[in-house]
Order: C-alpha cells, then sequence, then structure tokens
C-alpha cells in the first residue's frame, strides 16, 4: 500500500511541478508551490528519505513568508539558517548537502520579486536534486527533476523568450515629417 500512495503523491508532484513554473504572477506561484511541497514532503516521507521531507516541509513556511513578509530581508537569511538546522537533524550521509544545496538554490529563486528571475534562477537547482534522487534511488524524484527542468525551460520560452520575438515593432507615429 505504502508504494502505491508514494507513487499517487509523485504523481500528483510532479503535475504542481509543471504547474508551477507555467504562471506568470509571483504570488499564484509561490500558492502553487505549497501544494508542491506538501505533496513532495509527503512523498519523502513515504520514501523515508527524511532530510529531503524536512526540507520541503519547511518550503511550505518558506513559500508563506515570501508571499507575506518579502519586504523583509531578514526572512531569507531565517530560512538559510533554518534549513541547515534540519539538514543537521535528519543528516543521512553526504547526499544531504546536496539537497540542502538544492534548497537554497530553491529559496534565492523564490526569493526574486520577478517570475522571469525566478525562472532563470530555478535553473540551477535541478542539478543538486537530482544528485541526491540519483543516489537516494526516488524515481519519481529523478522524474519530478527532470520535468521541472523542463518546465522551467518552457516557462521561460513562454513568458520571457517567445513574446519579445514576436512583438510587433510599430513605426513612431509621433515624428514630424521633414518638409522638403
Amino acid at each position: 500500500m505504502e508504494i502505491i500512495i508514494g507513487q499517487l503523491l509523485g504523481l500528483v508532484g510532479i503535475i504542481l511541478l509543471i504547474a508551477v513554473f507555467q504562471v506568470d504572477d509571483r504570488r499564484k506561484l509561490l500558492h502553487i508551490q505549497i501544494l508542491s511541497n506538501l505533496t513532495w514532503s509527503s512523498y519523502y516521507i513515504v520514501l523515508g528519505a527524511f532530510t529531503a521531507a524536512g526540507l520541503i516541509a519547511l518550503g511550505i513556511v518558506r513559500n508563506y513568508l515570501f508571499d507575506r513578509y518579502r519586504q523583509y530581508e531578514w526572512v531569507l537569511g531565517l530560512m538559510v539558517v533554518m534549513y541547515t538546522i534540519v539538514t543537521l537533524i535528519t543528516w543521512k550521509d553526504w547526499t544531504s548537502i546536496m539537497a540542502l544545496i538544492g534548497m537554497i538554490m530553491a529559496t534565492i529563486a523564490l526569493w526574486q520579486k520577478k517570475p522571469r528571475h525566478i525562472r532563470l534562477t530555478s535553473l540551477t537547482v535541478t542539478p543538486f536534486w537530482l544528485t541526491y534522487n540519483t543516489l537516494n534511488g526516488s524515481y519519481w524524484g529523478i522524474v519530478g527533476d527532470l520535468v521541472t527542468f523542463g518546465s522551467v525551460v518552457i516557462g521561460i520560452w513562454r513568458f520571457d523568450i517567445s513574446p519579445k520575438l514576436f512583438e510587433r515593432k510599430t513605426p513612431d507615429t509621433h515624428r514630424v515629417k521633414s518638409e522638403s
């Protein structure tokens, strides 16, 4: 039964990871991220990966604080300290460092004000989580990392590159015609 629950949580988690980076509103992005964190922390608990579960559960708090208290710079530092403490408490082996770095990078990404900057900075998260998930046998985590990376790239294309490529240039109608 645990295997089925884990599989379902992984699948729902992947769907939420796709949705996170397909919105162009910081607040909506953070709210979807809260649901994603809830799902993934549950997944990692079922898997027995308590460092990942603790870090991602703390991500729920992070997203709430970043939504409500973004104006306070100390919130970012507080989250990094809290992630470090959770990692030390749940320490398994050196792979815990990979999850910690991945969460710190994700935290820096989500701290950004503009969704564009969130997407660009989020590209740095995947190598750390992919390494952690691979070395800890989290197959849904590996799929989730690859899907997240793809979703970030698609989001960058949709919101940051594509509109600029297809932007219509309008002639300057305010110029005064010169008399010749």
